[in-house]
Order: structure tokens, then sequence, then C-alpha cells
């Protein structure tokens, strides 16, 4: 029954399709170091740019963007090294803010900056050094306490560097991401395995990043731009810490709950999560 469960919560989690979506446009900016970072430009109003969490591309939030479309115009970020976007040998996250800037500058001033998993560590960059319009954090997955198992990485990093992609996205989904056997099972079985397998050595210099980070939130106590944190109420606890302390560190922070879901909520209640930053932006 388990795995049946489980299948059924995977297949909602990545889908086939995302459904209609409204016209889109693939466009293309220079970073500052002259990468080139694509992404896909969708709707019409007040601009947002999306920076999409590790594994995946900024297609992933298409059916987020489709919603909001109709109020908002969406920049969805291939961050660098995936999707639309060159590679670099260069890598760290003032590298990701001079991506995330550079598309903040093509999309106008008053755009607002939302970032899920990885990518909203990455959204935080530009946020801790300069004032934006507005911030939407889902579930970053920023360090709470010093890390002391560094056997699952290494084990994960082996097998990317022997480029047995499809070990090492099991590997760190169920040794880095504590998912069961039965819900990676699922996984696998389902039509994002391969893309994400594929993205697995983006991972590792994200989790060495991660890896660097002083543990605790403080560092972000600076930043002043108004911002929404979302958090599903199904999600792992070590996200659930992470957010819950950013809540009480961010000055002009506000946090919404999206009940009985978890950390791929834009999937599984794009509606409700799209009316969130909505309502948010509505609000504040």
């Amino acid at each position: 029954m388990r795995s049946s469960l489980a299948g059924n919560r995977v297949r909602q989690l990545f889908p086939a399709t995302v459904g209609v979506v409204p016209e889109k446009f693939e466009e293309r900016v220079a970073s500052q170091d002259g990468t080139v970072i694509g992404f896909v430009r969708l709707g019409t109003g007040t601009p947002h740019v999306i920076a999409s969490g590790s594994r995946t591309t900024g297609n992933e939030w298409l059916p987020v963007a489709s919603v909001l479309s109709d109020r908002f115009t969406c920049f969805l970020m291939d961050r660098r090294g995936r999707g639309r976007s060159e590679g670099s040998t260069r890598y760290s996250l003032d590298a990701e803010c001079e991506d995330i800037e550079a598309v903040l500058e093509r999309a106008g001033g008053d755009a607002c900056l939302p970032g899920h998993s990885y990518g909203a560590i990455c959204a935080l960059e530009p946020a801790s050094r300069r004032p934006l319009s507005k911030l939407v954090l889902y579930e970053p997955p920023l360090p709470m306490h010093p890390s002391t198992d560094e056997s699952a990485f290494a084990e994960f990093k082996s097998a990317v560097e022997r480029e047995d992609f499809d070990a090492a996205l099991a590997i760190g989904c169920k040794r880095m991401m504590r998912m069961t056997d039965a819900e990676v099972a699922a996984l696998r079985g389902s039509l994002m395995w391969r893309s994400m397998a594929a993205l697995t050595p983006t991972w590792i210099r994200e989790c060495e990043v991660v890896a660097e980070l002083d543990a605790g939130v403080e560092r972000y106590a600076s930043v002043r731009t108004a911002t929404l944190l979302l958090l599903g109420t199904a999600t792992a606890q070590h996200h659930i810490d992470a957010t819950r302390a950013l809540a009480s560190t961010l000055p002009r922070a506000r946090l919404r709950e999206i009940e009985g879901h978890g950390h791929h909520a834009h999937l599984t209640a794009s509606r409700r999560v799209a009316a969130a930053v909505a309502d948010f932006l509505a609000d504040s």
C-alpha cells in the first residue's frame, strides 16, 4: 500500500505535462562574466523573476506562471549550467547573484524575485546586498546545524564523477533528501527521472556551497526587502526549521503555509502557490 501511495505522490510531484500555457518567449541575457543566461518570458504586468531549485530548469514553474500570467510577466530562469543557459567553470553564490541581477535588469526595476529550494538561497544573495521590490522564498535548504554526515555526499559525488548519474540521483534522493525507498522507486518510474539525473553534476557544486555556509540564518538579518516565506506543512523537518528561522529573523517577513503539501507545492498545488504570491503583492 505504501508503495502505491508513494507512486501517486511522485506522479503528482512530477507530472508529464503542465497543461495549456500562454504564449511564451525564449530569451537570453549576458551575466557580468559573459555567461549567457536563458529564460522563458510569459504573461503581462508586474515582472517576476523566478529562480528554480536543484536538478531543475525554469520550466518546472510553468504551472504557477501560467496562473499568474494574466496579471504578471514571469521570467523563468534557467540557472547557469542547465537548460537554455551556458555552463561555466566559475561557480559561486556571487555568480548566481550576478545572473539573477542580469535577468532582474532585463525584467525591470520593480520585479519581484521568487526562489524555490536552492534557488531561494540564490535569491537571498541579491536581497542581502541591496533592497529589492519583493522577495518570495519557498523552503530554502539552509543548514541549521553543522553537518556531521559527509559519507552520503562523498558517495553521491563519486557516482557523478564516474558518470553514473542514475545512481547519483538515487543516492542523493535517498541519503541526502531523505526520501523513502518507495518514493525513490516511484520517482525513478516518472518522466522527470532522466532529466533530473542529467543535472546531478550541477547538484555537486550546490551542495558544496551549502556546506560552506555558516549554520543558521543570521547572515540574512540585514535583508530589508518585504518577504513572503512559503512552507508546506508536509515537508521535511530541515525545511521547516530553516523557513521558521527566517520568519523570525527577516525584519519584514510573513509566513504562509501550504496545508497538506510539501517541497513541491508549485507542482501539486500550483493555483494555491500562485494565489499566495498574488495576495502578498496585493497586500504588501
